[in-house]
Protein backbone atom coordinates (compact mmCIF):
# COMPACT_ATOMS: atom_id res chain seq x y z
CA UNK A 1 0.00 0.00 0.00
CA UNK A 2 2.93 2.47 0.69
CA UNK A 3 4.99 1.40 -2.67
CA UNK A 4 1.14 2.02 -4.55
CA UNK A 5 0.51 4.93 -2.67
CA UNK A 6 4.28 6.39 -3.76
CA UNK A 7 4.25 4.76 -7.06
CA UNK A 8 1.01 6.74 -7.20
CA UNK A 9 2.71 10.31 -5.96
CA UNK A 10 5.56 9.77 -8.66
CA UNK A 11 2.64 8.98 -11.43
CA UNK A 12 1.11 12.33 -10.35
CA UNK A 13 4.25 14.30 -10.50
CA UNK A 14 4.41 13.65 -14.06
CA UNK A 15 1.60 15.05 -14.97
CA UNK A 16 1.96 18.27 -13.40
CA UNK A 17 5.64 18.30 -14.89
CA UNK A 18 3.76 19.01 -18.53
CA UNK A 19 1.12 21.54 -17.09
CA UNK A 20 3.62 23.98 -15.89
CA UNK A 21 5.42 24.15 -19.53
CA UNK A 22 2.29 25.11 -20.66
CA UNK A 23 1.77 27.95 -18.17
CA UNK A 24 5.29 28.95 -18.83
CA UNK A 25 4.63 29.09 -22.88
CA UNK A 26 2.06 31.41 -22.39
CA UNK A 27 3.41 33.56 -19.70
CA UNK A 28 6.22 34.03 -22.04
CA UNK A 29 4.34 35.07 -24.71
CA UNK A 30 1.61 37.80 -22.65
CA UNK A 31 5.09 39.19 -21.17
CA UNK A 32 6.91 39.75 -24.96
CA UNK A 33 3.92 41.18 -26.01
CA UNK A 34 3.48 43.36 -22.79
CA UNK A 35 6.84 44.94 -23.89
CA UNK A 36 6.47 45.31 -27.13
CA UNK A 37 3.41 47.39 -26.08
CA UNK A 38 5.65 49.10 -23.96
CA UNK A 39 8.92 49.51 -25.95
CA UNK A 40 6.04 51.00 -28.71
CA UNK A 41 4.84 53.72 -26.62
CA UNK A 42 8.37 55.03 -25.71
CA UNK A 43 9.19 55.39 -29.08
CA UNK A 44 6.02 57.16 -29.85
CA UNK A 45 7.06 59.54 -27.22
CA UNK A 46 10.47 59.72 -27.73
CA UNK A 47 11.77 58.70 -24.59
CA UNK A 48 13.33 55.93 -25.67
CA UNK A 49 16.14 58.25 -26.70
CA UNK A 50 16.07 59.35 -23.25
CA UNK A 51 16.67 56.50 -21.46
CA UNK A 52 19.35 55.22 -23.54
CA UNK A 53 21.34 58.24 -23.32
CA UNK A 54 20.81 57.42 -19.90
CA UNK A 55 22.43 53.99 -19.76
CA UNK A 56 24.67 55.22 -22.44
CA UNK A 57 26.00 58.32 -19.80
CA UNK A 58 24.75 56.95 -17.03
CA UNK A 59 23.05 60.11 -15.52
CA UNK A 60 19.92 61.84 -16.36
CA UNK A 61 19.43 64.04 -19.50
CA UNK A 62 18.15 67.46 -19.21
CA UNK A 63 15.03 68.59 -20.89
CA UNK A 64 15.35 69.37 -24.85
CA UNK A 65 15.35 72.72 -25.61
CA UNK A 66 13.93 73.58 -29.36
CA UNK A 67 15.20 76.36 -30.92
CA UNK A 68 13.35 77.70 -34.09
CA UNK A 69 15.01 79.87 -36.78
CA UNK A 70 12.94 82.45 -38.85
CA UNK A 71 13.39 83.74 -42.21
CA UNK A 72 14.95 86.89 -41.11
CA UNK A 73 17.09 88.85 -44.14
CA UNK A 74 20.80 88.42 -44.02
CA UNK A 75 22.70 91.58 -44.50
CA UNK A 76 25.88 90.11 -45.16
CA UNK A 77 28.21 89.18 -47.52
CA UNK A 78 29.83 86.09 -48.30
CA UNK A 79 33.13 86.97 -46.92
CA UNK A 80 31.85 88.53 -43.97
CA UNK A 81 31.58 87.12 -40.02
CA UNK A 82 27.82 86.67 -38.42
CA UNK A 83 27.65 87.67 -35.13
CA UNK A 84 24.74 86.12 -33.39
CA UNK A 85 21.64 87.63 -31.53
CA UNK A 86 18.58 86.90 -29.31
CA UNK A 87 15.35 87.94 -30.90
CA UNK A 88 13.05 90.15 -28.50
CA UNK A 89 9.25 89.48 -28.51
CA UNK A 90 7.95 92.09 -31.19
CA UNK A 91 4.85 92.61 -29.19
CA UNK A 92 2.62 91.55 -25.94
CA UNK A 93 1.14 88.45 -27.32
CA UNK A 94 4.47 86.98 -28.41
CA UNK A 95 5.67 87.54 -24.59
CA UNK A 96 2.43 85.81 -22.99
CA UNK A 97 3.15 82.91 -25.55
CA UNK A 98 6.69 82.39 -24.40
CA UNK A 99 6.13 82.43 -20.72
CA UNK A 100 2.93 79.95 -21.50
CA UNK A 101 2.90 76.27 -20.30
CA UNK A 102 4.00 73.71 -22.45
CA UNK A 103 0.50 73.07 -23.79
CA UNK A 104 1.37 76.23 -26.08
CA UNK A 105 3.05 73.60 -28.64
CA UNK A 106 6.41 74.06 -30.05
CA UNK A 107 6.46 78.41 -30.10
CA UNK A 108 6.30 78.07 -25.84
CA UNK A 109 10.25 77.62 -25.73
CA UNK A 110 12.47 80.60 -26.33
CA UNK A 111 12.39 82.36 -28.83
CA UNK A 112 15.55 82.71 -31.01
CA UNK A 113 16.78 83.77 -34.03
CA UNK A 114 19.91 83.68 -36.00
CA UNK A 115 20.62 87.07 -36.65
CA UNK A 116 23.64 88.09 -39.22
CA UNK A 117 24.68 91.36 -39.62
CA UNK A 118 28.28 92.49 -40.91
CA UNK A 119 30.10 93.95 -38.13
CA UNK A 120 32.09 96.82 -40.57
CA UNK A 121 29.01 98.08 -41.40
CA UNK A 122 27.69 99.87 -37.94
CA UNK A 123 27.89 103.36 -37.78
CA UNK A 124 30.71 105.14 -35.83
CA UNK A 125 29.78 106.48 -31.98
CA UNK A 126 29.46 110.05 -32.50
CA UNK A 127 33.42 112.04 -30.95
CA UNK A 128 34.07 115.43 -30.84
CA UNK A 129 35.59 115.43 -34.02
CA UNK A 130 33.22 113.80 -35.82
CA UNK A 131 29.96 115.67 -34.79
CA UNK A 132 28.57 117.80 -37.15
CA UNK A 133 29.20 121.97 -35.79
CA UNK A 134 26.27 123.33 -34.34
CA UNK A 135 25.84 127.38 -35.08
CA UNK A 136 26.00 129.30 -32.33
CA UNK A 137 24.58 132.58 -33.94
CA UNK A 138 21.23 130.57 -34.41
CA UNK A 139 20.75 130.15 -31.07
CA UNK A 140 21.47 133.68 -29.53
CA UNK A 141 18.67 136.67 -29.31
CA UNK A 142 18.46 138.96 -31.93
CA UNK A 143 19.26 142.33 -29.91
CA UNK A 144 22.38 140.45 -28.97
CA UNK A 145 23.20 138.79 -31.79
CA UNK A 146 23.37 141.97 -33.63
CA UNK A 147 25.50 143.31 -30.83
CA UNK A 148 28.48 141.35 -30.15
CA UNK A 149 31.75 142.48 -31.04
CA UNK A 150 33.81 141.45 -33.66
CA UNK A 151 36.31 138.40 -33.14
CA UNK A 152 39.97 138.38 -34.40
CA UNK A 153 41.33 134.68 -34.58
CA UNK A 154 44.74 134.04 -32.62
CA UNK A 155 47.12 131.73 -34.05
CA UNK A 156 48.37 128.96 -31.42
CA UNK A 157 51.30 127.94 -30.25
CA UNK A 158 54.07 127.91 -27.49
CA UNK A 159 55.02 130.90 -25.56
CA UNK A 160 56.70 131.71 -22.49
CA UNK A 161 54.00 132.56 -19.85
CA UNK A 162 54.79 134.46 -17.13
CA UNK A 163 57.84 136.69 -15.70
CA UNK A 164 61.40 136.80 -15.72
CA UNK A 165 62.77 138.70 -11.93
CA UNK A 166 64.75 141.13 -14.31
CA UNK A 167 61.91 142.40 -16.17
CA UNK A 168 60.19 142.80 -13.07
CA UNK A 169 62.79 144.99 -11.32
CA UNK A 170 62.91 147.15 -14.41
CA UNK A 171 59.41 147.74 -14.35
CA UNK A 172 59.31 148.44 -10.58
CA UNK A 173 62.23 150.78 -11.32
CA UNK A 174 60.23 152.80 -13.92
CA UNK A 175 57.50 153.48 -11.04
CA UNK A 176 60.02 155.48 -9.34
CA UNK A 177 61.75 156.86 -12.89
CA UNK A 178 59.09 157.56 -14.76
CA UNK A 179 56.04 157.49 -13.17
CA UNK A 180 57.10 159.41 -9.76
CA UNK A 181 55.71 156.20 -7.53
CA UNK A 182 56.89 153.11 -5.85
CA UNK A 183 56.66 149.74 -6.91
CA UNK A 184 57.54 146.53 -5.02
CA UNK A 185 59.22 144.03 -6.96
CA UNK A 186 57.48 141.09 -5.47
CA UNK A 187 54.07 142.40 -6.49
CA UNK A 188 55.31 140.07 -9.39
CA UNK A 189 55.75 137.43 -7.43
CA UNK A 190 52.82 135.14 -8.43
CA UNK A 191 54.00 135.53 -12.60
CA UNK A 192 57.45 133.39 -11.52
CA UNK A 193 58.59 131.16 -12.79
CA UNK A 194 58.30 131.80 -16.75
CA UNK A 195 57.57 128.23 -18.40
CA UNK A 196 56.34 127.09 -21.58
CA UNK A 197 52.79 126.80 -22.50
CA UNK A 198 51.03 125.50 -25.64
CA UNK A 199 47.78 127.21 -26.96
CA UNK A 200 45.26 125.74 -29.38
CA UNK A 201 44.23 128.46 -32.19
CA UNK A 202 41.28 130.08 -30.76
CA UNK A 203 39.26 133.81 -31.27
CA UNK A 204 38.62 136.54 -29.16
CA UNK A 205 36.44 139.64 -29.34
CA UNK A 206 38.74 143.14 -30.34
CA UNK A 207 36.92 145.09 -27.71
CA UNK A 208 36.35 145.19 -24.01
CA UNK A 209 32.28 144.85 -23.36
CA UNK A 210 30.55 147.96 -23.34
CA UNK A 211 27.36 149.38 -21.41
CA UNK A 212 25.36 148.81 -24.18
CA UNK A 213 26.51 145.41 -25.28
CA UNK A 214 25.82 144.36 -21.08
CA UNK A 215 22.32 146.54 -20.88
CA UNK A 216 21.03 144.68 -24.05
CA UNK A 217 21.34 141.26 -22.01
CA UNK A 218 20.06 142.63 -18.56
CA UNK A 219 16.78 144.08 -20.40
CA UNK A 220 16.47 140.83 -22.58
CA UNK A 221 13.46 138.97 -21.60
CA UNK A 222 14.56 135.58 -23.93
CA UNK A 223 16.79 134.96 -21.12
CA UNK A 224 15.12 135.52 -18.79
CA UNK A 225 16.42 138.64 -17.49
CA UNK A 226 14.70 141.85 -17.26
CA UNK A 227 14.63 144.45 -14.65
CA UNK A 228 10.71 143.62 -13.87
CA UNK A 229 11.90 140.78 -12.08
CA UNK A 230 15.52 141.97 -10.77
CA UNK A 231 17.15 139.26 -12.47
CA UNK A 232 20.40 140.98 -12.37
CA UNK A 233 20.85 139.93 -8.50
CA UNK A 234 20.45 136.38 -8.86
CA UNK A 235 20.54 135.99 -12.84
CA UNK A 236 23.87 134.57 -13.42
CA UNK A 237 23.98 130.95 -12.22
CA UNK A 238 21.93 132.01 -8.90
CA UNK A 239 24.42 134.86 -8.66
CA UNK A 240 24.37 138.25 -8.61
CA UNK A 241 25.00 140.05 -12.18
CA UNK A 242 26.11 143.42 -12.02
CA UNK A 243 25.71 146.37 -9.22
CA UNK A 244 23.29 148.32 -9.89
CA UNK A 245 22.42 152.06 -8.13
CA UNK A 246 20.55 149.64 -5.51
CA UNK A 247 23.87 147.97 -4.41
CA UNK A 248 26.46 150.63 -5.00
CA UNK A 249 25.31 154.37 -5.30
CA UNK A 250 28.55 154.74 -7.75
CA UNK A 251 27.26 152.26 -10.17
CA UNK A 252 26.42 153.16 -13.32
CA UNK A 253 23.54 151.38 -13.91
CA UNK A 254 20.24 152.61 -13.21
CA UNK A 255 17.33 150.37 -12.52
CA UNK A 256 13.40 150.47 -12.49
CA UNK A 257 10.26 148.84 -13.01
CA UNK A 258 11.05 148.87 -16.95
CA UNK A 259 14.49 148.46 -17.61
CA UNK A 260 18.22 148.78 -17.13
CA UNK A 261 19.08 151.86 -18.44
CA UNK A 262 22.75 153.99 -18.28
CA UNK A 263 23.67 157.57 -19.45
CA UNK A 264 23.55 157.42 -22.89
CA UNK A 265 26.91 159.53 -23.05
CA UNK A 266 28.84 155.92 -21.53
CA UNK A 267 27.34 153.24 -23.33
CA UNK A 268 30.01 152.51 -25.48
CA UNK A 269 32.51 152.84 -22.15
CA UNK A 270 33.69 149.39 -20.78
CA UNK A 271 31.46 147.81 -18.64
CA UNK A 272 32.14 148.27 -14.69
CA UNK A 273 31.04 146.88 -11.78
CA UNK A 274 29.93 143.56 -13.14
CA UNK A 275 30.89 140.18 -11.72
CA UNK A 276 32.68 137.19 -12.48
CA UNK A 277 29.31 135.04 -12.87
CA UNK A 278 27.87 138.18 -14.58
CA UNK A 279 30.60 138.12 -17.44
CA UNK A 280 30.32 134.15 -17.89
CA UNK A 281 27.13 134.46 -17.97
CA UNK A 282 27.23 137.45 -20.63
CA UNK A 283 29.85 135.33 -22.65
CA UNK A 284 27.34 132.18 -22.42
CA UNK A 285 23.90 134.35 -23.76
CA UNK A 286 26.21 135.69 -26.76
CA UNK A 287 27.36 131.49 -27.83
CA UNK A 288 30.80 132.36 -26.26
CA UNK A 289 33.27 132.03 -23.36
CA UNK A 290 35.68 134.00 -21.09
CA UNK A 291 39.18 133.13 -22.57
CA UNK A 292 41.64 131.38 -20.09
CA UNK A 293 44.43 133.03 -18.47
CA UNK A 294 46.49 131.21 -20.92
CA UNK A 295 44.80 132.23 -24.00
CA UNK A 296 44.66 136.21 -23.10
CA UNK A 297 48.04 136.30 -22.25
CA UNK A 298 49.12 134.99 -25.46
CA UNK A 299 46.68 137.27 -26.89
CA UNK A 300 48.01 140.05 -25.65
CA UNK A 301 51.68 139.34 -26.14
CA UNK A 302 50.94 137.71 -29.50
CA UNK A 303 53.74 135.83 -31.70
CA UNK A 304 56.49 138.47 -30.30
CA UNK A 305 56.43 137.44 -26.69
CA UNK A 306 56.76 141.46 -26.07
CA UNK A 307 55.56 142.53 -21.88
CA UNK A 308 53.28 145.45 -23.29
CA UNK A 309 51.09 144.45 -26.68
CA UNK A 310 53.27 146.71 -28.64
CA UNK A 311 56.35 146.12 -27.66
CA UNK A 312 58.71 145.80 -23.84
CA UNK A 313 58.54 149.47 -23.42
CA UNK A 314 55.44 151.36 -21.96
CA UNK A 315 53.89 154.19 -24.28
CA UNK A 316 51.32 156.60 -23.05
CA UNK A 317 49.74 156.69 -25.94
CA UNK A 318 48.75 152.86 -26.28
CA UNK A 319 47.12 152.48 -23.33
CA UNK A 320 44.78 153.83 -21.04
CA UNK A 321 46.87 154.05 -17.07
CA UNK A 322 47.05 156.49 -14.26
CA UNK A 323 49.64 158.00 -15.91
CA UNK A 324 50.08 160.77 -16.83
CA UNK A 325 47.65 161.99 -14.15
CA UNK A 326 44.47 163.51 -14.79
CA UNK A 327 43.97 166.82 -13.04
CA UNK A 328 40.66 167.52 -14.29
CA UNK A 329 38.10 164.98 -11.85
CA UNK A 330 35.93 164.87 -15.34
CA UNK A 331 38.68 162.96 -17.12
CA UNK A 332 39.01 160.39 -14.23
CA UNK A 333 37.96 156.89 -15.29
CA UNK A 334 38.00 154.53 -18.73
CA UNK A 335 37.74 155.35 -21.85
CA UNK A 336 35.36 154.50 -24.59
CA UNK A 337 36.12 151.07 -25.96
CA UNK A 338 38.54 150.89 -28.98
CA UNK A 339 40.20 153.75 -27.77
CA UNK A 340 43.99 152.49 -27.53
CA UNK A 341 46.61 150.11 -29.62
CA UNK A 342 44.71 148.15 -32.25
CA UNK A 343 47.84 145.36 -32.78
CA UNK A 344 46.96 142.82 -34.24
CA UNK A 345 43.55 144.01 -34.35
CA UNK A 346 43.00 143.95 -30.62
CA UNK A 347 42.24 147.23 -28.76
CA UNK A 348 42.61 148.00 -25.23
CA UNK A 349 44.36 144.72 -23.52
CA UNK A 350 46.56 147.37 -21.53
CA UNK A 351 44.68 149.16 -19.10
CA UNK A 352 41.20 151.37 -19.43
CA UNK A 353 39.44 148.10 -17.54
CA UNK A 354 41.19 144.59 -15.84
CA UNK A 355 39.30 142.05 -17.20
CA UNK A 356 37.99 138.68 -15.91
CA UNK A 357 39.22 135.42 -17.48
CA UNK A 358 37.80 131.63 -16.86
CA UNK A 359 40.42 130.98 -14.03
CA UNK A 360 40.82 130.26 -10.79
CA UNK A 361 43.60 133.00 -8.78
CA UNK A 362 46.24 130.80 -7.05
CA UNK A 363 49.79 132.56 -5.93
CA UNK A 364 52.08 129.80 -6.76
CA UNK A 365 50.03 127.76 -9.75
CA UNK A 366 53.27 128.99 -12.30
CA UNK A 367 55.15 126.90 -8.98
CA UNK A 368 52.71 123.92 -9.88
CA UNK A 369 53.53 124.04 -13.66
CA UNK A 370 56.93 124.86 -14.53
CA UNK A 371 57.46 121.89 -11.88
CA UNK A 372 55.04 119.34 -14.37
CA UNK A 373 56.89 116.65 -16.13
CA UNK A 374 54.42 116.81 -18.84
CA UNK A 375 53.76 119.55 -21.64
CA UNK A 376 51.27 121.91 -20.25
CA UNK A 377 48.93 122.42 -23.06
CA UNK A 378 45.46 124.46 -22.82
CA UNK A 379 45.93 124.93 -19.01
CA UNK A 380 42.69 125.85 -17.42
CA UNK A 381 44.20 127.35 -14.24
CA UNK A 382 43.52 125.40 -10.55
CA UNK A 383 40.54 123.33 -10.18
CA UNK A 384 39.16 125.60 -7.59
CA UNK A 385 39.71 128.49 -5.40
CA UNK A 386 38.38 131.59 -3.33
CA UNK A 387 39.62 134.17 -6.42
CA UNK A 388 38.97 134.31 -9.83
CA UNK A 389 41.99 136.17 -11.82
CA UNK A 390 42.00 139.34 -13.87
CA UNK A 391 44.17 140.54 -16.52
CA UNK A 392 45.59 143.95 -18.09
CA UNK A 393 45.42 146.42 -15.69
CA UNK A 394 43.50 149.60 -15.60
CA UNK A 395 42.53 153.18 -15.74
CA UNK A 396 43.12 153.05 -12.28
CA UNK A 397 46.47 151.90 -11.59
CA UNK A 398 50.22 152.31 -12.34
CA UNK A 399 51.91 150.84 -16.21
CA UNK A 400 53.41 147.97 -13.90
CA UNK A 401 50.01 146.65 -13.43
CA UNK A 402 49.16 146.91 -17.47
CA UNK A 403 51.80 144.57 -18.41
CA UNK A 404 50.48 141.43 -20.23
CA UNK A 405 51.79 139.43 -17.61
CA UNK A 406 50.57 140.58 -14.87
CA UNK A 407 48.02 138.56 -12.82
CA UNK A 408 45.52 140.24 -10.38
CA UNK A 409 42.72 138.78 -8.48
CA UNK A 410 39.24 139.52 -6.63
CA UNK A 411 36.35 137.01 -5.43
CA UNK A 412 33.94 136.15 -8.06
CA UNK A 413 31.31 138.34 -6.20
CA UNK A 414 33.57 141.53 -5.62
CA UNK A 415 33.12 143.57 -8.14
CA UNK A 416 34.43 146.57 -8.73
CA UNK A 417 34.86 149.81 -11.14
CA UNK A 418 38.16 149.44 -12.17
CA UNK A 419 37.15 145.75 -13.52
CA UNK A 420 35.18 144.78 -16.78
CA UNK A 421 36.08 141.67 -19.48
CA UNK A 422 36.04 140.82 -22.89
CA UNK A 423 34.64 137.29 -24.84
CA UNK A 424 36.64 134.59 -26.32
CA UNK A 425 35.70 131.23 -28.38
CA UNK A 426 36.10 128.18 -29.81
CA UNK A 427 34.79 128.76 -33.62
CA UNK A 428 34.03 132.12 -35.65
CA UNK A 429 30.67 132.00 -34.96
CA UNK A 430 29.97 131.20 -38.48
CA UNK A 431 29.80 134.16 -39.30
CA UNK A 432 31.49 137.52 -36.31
CA UNK A 433 28.88 139.82 -35.03
CA UNK A 434 29.23 143.49 -35.89
CA UNK A 435 29.73 146.45 -33.51
CA UNK A 436 28.94 149.94 -34.58
CA UNK A 437 31.51 151.20 -32.33
CA UNK A 438 35.08 152.57 -34.77
CA UNK A 439 37.73 153.24 -32.10
CA UNK A 440 41.21 155.43 -33.29
CA UNK A 441 44.53 153.96 -32.59
CA UNK A 442 46.35 156.08 -29.76
CA UNK A 443 45.12 158.86 -26.87
CA UNK A 444 42.37 160.27 -27.67
CA UNK A 445 42.74 163.30 -25.66
CA UNK A 446 39.48 164.92 -24.11
CA UNK A 447 37.44 161.50 -25.66
CA UNK A 448 35.37 161.38 -22.51
CA UNK A 449 32.52 161.46 -21.44
CA UNK A 450 30.48 162.00 -17.70
CA UNK A 451 31.33 158.78 -15.65
CA UNK A 452 30.84 157.23 -12.08
CA UNK A 453 34.19 157.10 -10.01
CA UNK A 454 35.82 156.62 -6.96
CA UNK A 455 38.43 159.44 -6.78
CA UNK A 456 39.11 158.13 -3.41
CA UNK A 457 40.13 154.78 -4.05
CA UNK A 458 42.96 155.02 -6.37
CA UNK A 459 45.54 154.00 -4.61
CA UNK A 460 47.76 152.76 -8.11
CA UNK A 461 50.85 151.80 -5.89
CA UNK A 462 49.04 148.86 -4.20
CA UNK A 463 45.86 148.44 -6.54
CA UNK A 464 45.27 145.34 -6.54
CA UNK A 465 49.20 144.15 -6.57
CA UNK A 466 48.76 140.15 -6.30
CA UNK A 467 49.59 138.19 -4.19
CA UNK A 468 50.83 140.93 -1.26
CA UNK A 469 47.67 143.68 -1.33
CA UNK A 470 44.44 143.24 -2.09
CA UNK A 471 41.51 145.68 -4.01
CA UNK A 472 41.74 149.22 -2.17
CA UNK A 473 38.06 150.16 -0.54
CA UNK A 474 35.96 152.52 -2.29
CA UNK A 475 36.16 155.89 -0.68
CA UNK A 476 32.87 156.47 1.82
CA UNK A 477 33.54 159.71 0.98
CA UNK A 478 33.14 159.79 -2.83
CA UNK A 479 31.15 162.57 -4.53
CA UNK A 480 27.81 161.55 -6.06
CA UNK A 481 28.31 160.22 -10.04
CA UNK A 482 28.23 162.56 -11.90
CA UNK A 483 25.66 159.98 -14.31
CA UNK A 484 22.81 161.31 -11.58
CA UNK A 485 22.30 164.23 -14.00
CA UNK A 486 19.20 163.74 -15.71
CA UNK A 487 20.45 163.04 -18.90
CA UNK A 488 19.23 161.13 -22.08
CA UNK A 489 19.76 157.46 -20.55
CA UNK A 490 20.18 154.67 -23.17
CA UNK A 491 17.34 151.87 -21.99
CA UNK A 492 16.29 148.74 -23.58
CA UNK A 493 17.11 148.43 -27.31
CA UNK A 494 18.49 151.69 -28.06
CA UNK A 495 22.11 152.59 -28.97
CA UNK A 496 23.87 150.67 -32.15
CA UNK A 497 26.34 148.79 -29.62
CA UNK A 498 29.96 148.26 -29.42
Amino acid sequence: MTRQNYGSLRGGGSSRRGGAWQWTVIGFVFGFGCAAIVGLVMVITGASDGIASMFSAGQPTPTAVVMIITSTPLPITPTEEPTVGIAVPTDESEATEDAGSPASGATATTNIQVLVQPTDTLPPPPTATTAAPVSQSAQVPSDLLARRSILIQVPGGQFEMGTRAQEAAIAAEECTSLWNSQCDPNFASDSFPPHMVTVSPFYIEDKEVTYDQYLAFLNSTQIGMGAATGKHRNGCEAQLCIETRTENQNSNIISDSQNYRVNAAISNYPVAGVTWYGAKAYCAAIGRRLPTEAEWEHAARWTQNNIYPWGNTFDVNFARTSRPQETDATLIGPRPVGSYSSFNGIYDMAGNVAEWVSDWYDPLFYTTQANSSTPIVDPTGPVAGTEKTLRGGSWDALPFFARSVHRQSLPPLGPTLWAGFRCASNTSDDGTGATGATGTTGTTGNQTAPIATVPGSTNEESNNAQPQLPAPPASATSPAPVATVDLATLDSGAGSGG
